[in-house]
């Protein structure tokens, strides 16, 4: 039997007050949005402060009290998306679930297609990087799996595309990615329609052959939010076509 966890342990506890003055979803993309730029070693200040605007210093201290639990319990776990299942236990409706076509898939089952999709781990490349495109990439469960089944040489070399057309899902996303090392670029987009507004890359994707204390200098860093360029949008719809290391 687990021992059961003490109220500051635990990111959702620590919401609560919140929870009790504000609309839960309204909380939940806050927290979600103030820990995404939190990761993002300085290179998302400007989108930081607009939010944080919104707040008193009592609700910024439980969100950052939340976001500390948050990294301890993910340590306890590797490679499981739990804001992905929290998001969908606790932070939208059933009805909105429906409407939206959102749903959470198990680990398990991510855990099967990252290997289906990356077959023998031998046959990849063995020098240079490996690309990825996860075109509905909800809060990242799969890309965990995918992560968590590379050796650690191979996962630095992953360039991983993760689009969603669900902000908070985004900004999931780049917490996941980032905290358990996976190089990643999330963009907020829809993509049926090849329609993208907006796109981050998290520091272990920008510039990797430079030192991590230098990245957030970079002209990518400096772009973070920006909708992709064109050639990107060229690349993300041949990457699609071609089916390579699509999840």
């Amino acid at each position: 039997m687990s021992a059961r966890k003490s109220p500051l342990s635990d990111f959702r506890t620590i919401l609560e007050p919140l929870f009790r003055r504000h609309d839960t979803r309204r909380v939940f993309d806050a927290f979600i949005r103030l820990a995404a730029c939190a990761v993002a070693a300085q290179t998302r200040e400007a989108e930081y402060l607009e939010e944080a605007k919104q707040w008193d210093k009592a609700g910024l201290e439980l969100f950052a009290k939340a976001l500390g639990a948050l990294v301890s319990e993910m340590e306890s776990k590797p490679f499981e998306d739990i804001l992905g299942g929290y998001y969908m236990d606790c932070a939208i409706s059933t009805k909105g679930q429906k409407w939206n076509g959102e749903f959470h898939t198990p680990k398990h089952v991510c855990d099967l297609m990252a290997k289906m999709t990356m077959g023998d781990m031998e046959s990849l490349p063995t020098e240079g990087p490996i690309t990825v495109c996860e075109p509905a990439c909800g809060a990242g469960a799969m890309i965990l799996s995918v992560g968590e089944a590379c050796s650690p040489e191979v996962r630095r070399r992953l360039r991983v595309t993760a689009i969603d057309i669900n902000r908070t899902a985004c900004d999931m996303a780049f917490i996941n990615t980032t905290l358990w090392g996976i190089p990643t670029r999330v963009i907020h987009g829809n993509t049926l329609s090849s329609e993208y507004w907006a796109a981050w890359s998290n520091i272990h994707y920008i510039a990797p052959w430079l030192p991590y204390v230098l990245r957030p200098q970079t002209p990518e860093a400096k772009e973070q939010g920006e909708p992709p360029a064109p050639f990107e949008v060229e690349r993300i719809q041949s990457s699609l076509q071609q089916q390579e290391f699509v999840l």
